[in-house]
């Protein structure tokens, strides 16, 4: 990590001669403030936004958005490095923070002179939503909460079980065992398929699957829209739901020894169990799909397809996020409506659970809700570039169209929203926020571990040598969590 600071750092301060990025004066670039953008999937909404901001204020912000379901690591170095670097930009998380402050890029909140709404706004951030080391730092403005679980359309799944609603189901599901839900998406499964079926048990009550197909179920291949070209869905944020066993807070994961390494294997063991299970019942697009090079092509299995294959109604559930609403949104605006999360569930065992306050059942029941990337302003620009982003970033997130942006067309949470009270225009956002009503929720552990050990490291391990494999055994889930345990220790020790 030190190394690639080193580099990021040499070619930053070259450009810093030539770019607007500096005290000094430069020519005109046709901007006034240069915005990076981690969330490909709102892309034209950010786009739209900054249209917006210039025509109210005059200020011209140029924008930049990765890839929807691509890593930022690398466009982000690109344009860090380049001619003219972001002024805004993103980071995710306190070990991506730990990168970008020794380089000297990330401007201290509390040091902010002269914009005193600037300054209300970082202050008014509620303290377990901070980007901070700690102390009365604060380095970023959240995006939004974000959640994740497993999608699914409430229409589909009650017809699957010939219900007029699936409400009471969705809850049964919500508290079911892990042992009931590999039942469950078993049994549907094999409907699915044609096969004999049984009863489903969920919470102890049963469910019967509906004696013949209608026209929405009929569509279906699979249980699981899956995207094998993607590690972080695999790699980053369904391990994140084994790595809440044990730490109990993303400092935790972060400051984490030795011991607390070693500690994460049985949750590693169950997490490699249930990513078995569930690459055994994936939807293709053309009907079931199998475990082998097929599975982790960009082409047939990546963000788009699966997303795809999902609205289309060919695959029941979707492990996602509500980033994903827009996406499919797309695609089948009847389902975007009707959309809803279930918990992802793994085979833990009571001793695998050290975190405290946490147990089995809490991990059943709840899905991590978590603040995915934050803003902050680029501390090597002119005090004059960063006063302007200041002022943009309050417009965004205080002014009435700031906010239709953030809530209405990007589907976003707004980070200070209190489920209490709050709704927003789309499915998936009320879900989350029911969620949090009820306290079901995780955290971002995954964020605490060294940057290189989740997609990069165990995700290219699943990747490269098991997703590819047609059957895995208790061995193959052995050797994938002291994968694990051994790469996050060697990091430590780098």
């Amino acid at each position: 990590m030190k190394k690639m600071v080193q580099v990021v750092v040499a070619f930053s301060m070259i450009a810093l001669m030539v770019s607007g990025c500096s005290k000094q004066s430069v020519a005109d670039r046709g901007y006034d403030i240069y915005l990076f953008n981690a969330k490909g999937e709102n892309a034209a909404q950010v786009d739209a936004m900054a249209k917006a901001y210039q025509e109210a204020t005059g200020v011209r912000v140029k924008t930049f958005s990765i890839g929807a379901g691509a890593e930022q690591s690398a466009p982000m170095n690109t344009e860090m490095n380049s001619k003219n670097m972001p002024t805004i930009f993103s980071v995710q998380g306190i070990n991506n923070l730990a990168m970008w402050l020794e380089g000297g890029y990330v401007q201290d909140f509390a040091l902010v002179e002269n914009n005193p709404a600037f300054s209300q706004l970082a202050q008014d951030i509620a303290p377990e939503l901070r980007l901070t080391l700690g102390g009365t730092t604060n380095y970023g403005i959240p995006y939004n909460l974000e959640g994740y679980g497993y999608i699914v359309d409430k229409k589909m799944l009650a017809e699957l079980f010939g219900l007029s609603d699936a409400a009471g189901l969705i809850q049964d599901i919500k508290s079911a065992t892990y042992s009931e839900w590999e039942g469950f998406v078993t049994e549907v499964d094999n409907w699915i398929k044609d096969a004999p079926t049984g009863p489903v048990t969920v919470s102890g009550k049963t469910y019967t699957l509906a004696p013949s197909k209608t026209a929405l179920t009929g569509t279906l291949n699979g249980v699981i829209a899956f995207m094998g070209s993607q590690r972080w869905t695999y790699g980053d944020h369904l391990v994140n739901v084994a790595l809440n066993a044990t730490f109990t807070t993303i400092n935790d994961s972060l400051n984490a020894t030795e011991a607390d390494i070693r500690r994460i294997r049985g949750p590693l063991v169950a997490y490699a169990k249930a990513l078995d299970f569930k690459t055994r019942h994936v939807a293709g697009k053309n009907g079931p799909a199998q475990r082998g090079q097929d599975l982790v092509s960009d082409a047939n299995f990546g963000y788009d397809q699966a997303v795809q294959v999902f609205a289309e109604g060919k695959a029941l559930l979707l492990k996602q996020g509500n980033w994903a609403y827009n996406n499919i949104l797309s695609v089948n605006q009847e389902a975007a409506e009707r959309l809803y999360f279930l918990p992802i569930k793994m085979p833990f065992t009571p001793g695998d659970i050290t975190a405290q306050g946490m147990s089995i059942e809490k991990l059943e029941r709840s899905i991590p809700v978590f603040v995915p990337n934050y803003y902050t302003v680029n501390a090597l620009c002119s005090e004059e570039e960063k006063q302007k982003a200041y002022d943009f970033l309050v417009w965004m997130n205080t002014s009435p169209e700031g906010q239709r942006f953030i809530i209405e067309d990007m589907a976003f949470i707004p980070y200070n929203a209190d489920a209490a009270v709050t709704t927003v225009p789309n499915s998936l956002g009320n879900s989350i926020l029911e969620y949090m009503k009820t306290g079901d929720t995780i955290g971002d552990r995954w964020h605490g571990a060294p940057g290189p050990w989740a997609g990069d490291g165990l995700g290219s391990l699943l990747m490269e040598q098991y997703l590819v494999k047609p059957e895995w055994t208790q061995n193959d889930y052995e050797t994938i969590a002291d994968f694990g345990v051994a790469r996050w220790i060697e990091l430590l020790n780098q």
